[in-house]
């Protein structure tokens, strides 16, 4: 585990690299960061991830997003923070840009991978976007930046969808719901009700919820999240724990989806 966490450190000063450079060369509100980055940069999650994943403005061209990220790469693939670097396009789609890049550690056989993804798709929710400076404790490049982030509803209203996927199940959702709750997140029913298929998606959510919360064992968060955790977190997080874990999530979820069900009805 200890590899494991000193390669997520070395990883995410690469992570940090990029993403200045992204929200450098992007024009204002261009692109916005979501998904794991988001939670660990802004949202005060300590789970290390190995995407940035962002949403572009869809008035933005898919050759002018491909532009910036391109130049992005090539600035912090050149800072020395990462050996032996290939970047490859695996998919880029009018919806979806994808990078990988692929290396070692600096001074290090131990292999290195991140991917970029971009998404050009029709926004779920319109706003809920705030711009933050990136806190110095997390930025280790000494530039100061702002970035554009998605804002903690909007980040939960995405992982309710996460989480009830019927084609997905990952852990690391249950975790970081877990974390806006704990930072008090507010209730995003009102955003729920706000997709634009409420009406049939809400009691479909509802009843995925339950039966994927319950089908994520706790040895499947032990092998999937837990090293991605800083060694204390993980290891105050027992079976016991876990369990809580789920059933706060669970219960909170259940508790958003039926508020976005009654605003919807209301409406």
């Amino acid at each position: 585990m200890a590899e494991e966490l000193e390669l997520a450190w070395v990883r995410e000063a690469l992570q940090t690299r990029l993403l200045v450079e992204l929200m450098s060369n992007a024009m204002h509100k261009e692109l916005v960061l979501k998904g794991g980055m988001a939670m660990r940069a802004v949202h005060g999650s300590v789970r290390y991830t190995k995407d940035i994943d962002l949403d572009a403005d869809e008035r933005a061209s898919k050759e002018r997003i491909q532009g910036v990220v391109r130049r992005s790469i090539e600035r912090a693939v050149s800072s020395g923070l990462i050996a032996n670097a290939t970047v490859t396009t695996p998919k880029q789609t009018d919806t979806t840009l994808r990078w990988k890049i692929t290396g070692t550690q600096p001074n290090s056989s131990a292999p290195m991978h991140l991917t970029v993804e971009v998404s050009r798709r029709p926004k779920l929710i319109e706003g809920h976007v705030v711009e933050v400076a990136l806190d110095k404790a997390f930025n280790r490049t000494g530039r100061d930046v702002k970035i554009q982030v998605l804002d903690s509803q909007h980040i939960a209203v995405t992982k309710v969808l996460a989480l009830t996927d019927p084609m997905r199940m990952a852990p690391r959702d249950l975790f970081d719901l877990n974390v806006l709750l704990e930072a008090g997140v507010k209730d995003p029913g009102p955003l729920l009700a706000q997709l634009s298929d409420a009406q049939l998606r809400l009691p479909l959510l509802m009843a995925e919820l339950w039966p994927k919360i319950e089908a994520m064992s706790y040895e499947q968060f032990r092998n999937d999240v837990v090293p991605y955790l800083p060694t204390t977190v993980g290891l105050a997080i027992d079976s016991e724990a876990f369990e809580t874990m789920r059933v706060d999530v669970g219960v909170a979820v259940e508790r958003w989806l039926q508020s976005a069900a009654s605003l919807w009805a209301e409406s």
